[in-house]
């Protein structure tokens, strides 16, 4: 059978739903268009199902991406639902309600399986060495350990920018008792998975999502670090950044970010600053490839699977 022309990944996270299309020809890919909704998905489930706000949005998301997907001959896609769509227990109508709209089926990856996608997508074009990813969503946060392009061990806690704030940043100021009972959480979390990565040494480390990319510009328009990269001297001097602020609106002004992230920042700030500190990490680089290329790859490259 020959090869698709063209392949799409459709990534649906837990703030934002994700299309990539790349054009495949004999194997080398070129980018066509990456589209992106805020969708707010895990902000709208709540004991398992999911309220009707949130599913409206979630369907027009998704019937945009069916009506564009169309447009394209010979397309292969894979469309993937991760950490909100894991606890959508209780609306069983949802995710046929999902898979009609976008016109394909969704396969519901486990936070595992998730965290290897994200590794294989990060690590394209990397040199042959020991790295640490880490990619932080809406729902859940994702932590590999890998050498070249296979992972050594990996831990998806569910910590995420949108959740963290519901459950403890959710002010307009930020506090410092709701900071630092939120920085404790998080502090709490990673020990339940720490051991998974004891006596692992890493080269290089590097972050995807747009949480850390938001930190990383935040820090560049503050004038106290690189773009690209975060260094963790840098990144401790924003954290009182985040109360000096008299209200969201100032803060958005002064990091020069949209209103929208801003609203989740504070929580994406912190699981990225408690994990340099809990993996002693110094350095990181940004990434521009997240799942969606570790999504594509699996479409031109079928051997690849996970577990």
């Amino acid at each position: 059978m020959s090869a698709p022309q063209y392949v799409a990944a459709v990534d649906l996270g837990s703030n934002s739903f994700h299309l990539v299309i790349m054009k495949n020809e004999n194997n080398a890919l070129t980018s066509v268009d990456c589209r992106r909704e805020l969708v707010r998905l895990a902000a709208g489930v709540d004991d398992g199902k999911i309220n009707h706000e949130t599913k409206g949005r979630a369907l027009r998301c998704l019937t945009h991406f069916h009506d564009y997907l169309r447009s394209f001959p010979s397309i292969q896609v894979s469309a993937v639902g991760t950490s909100a769509f894991r606890k959508i227990h209780k609306d069983s109508n949802f995710l046929k309600m999902a898979e009609a709209a976008l016109g394909q089926p969704i396969r519901i990856l486990s936070g595992d399986d998730e965290a290897r996608y994200i590794y294989r997508g990060v690590s394209q074009g990397q040199p042959e060495q020991s790295r640490f990813v880490l990619d932080i969503g809406g729902g859940s946060t994702e932590i590999i350990v890998g050498q070249g392009r296979e992972p050594s061990a990996v831990a998806s806690l569910e910590l995420g920018c949108v959740t963290l704030t519901s459950a403890f940043l959710d002010f307009d100021p930020l506090p410092q008792n709701q900071l630092n009972a939120c920085m404790n959480y998080v502090d709490e979390q990673l020990d339940t998975v720490a051991d998974r990565f004891s006596g692992l040494s890493w080269e290089d480390a590097m972050g995807s999502s747009g949480t850390i990319k938001a930190v990383s510009w935040a820090m560049h328009n503050l004038g106290i670090a690189e773009e690209g990269i975060i260094e963790r001297q840098q990144l401790d001097r924003l954290l009182p950044v985040l109360t000096q602020a008299g209200n969201q609106q100032q803060l958005s002004h002064l990091l020069e970010l949209n209103p929208r992230r801003i609203a989740v920042f504070g929580a994406g700030y912190i699981i990225l600053h408690r994990i340099f500190h809990r993996f002693n990490i110094d350095a990181m680089r940004i990434s521009n490839k997240a799942i969606r290329e570790g999504l594509i790859e699996e479409l031109i490259a079928p051997p690849y699977t996970v577990d």
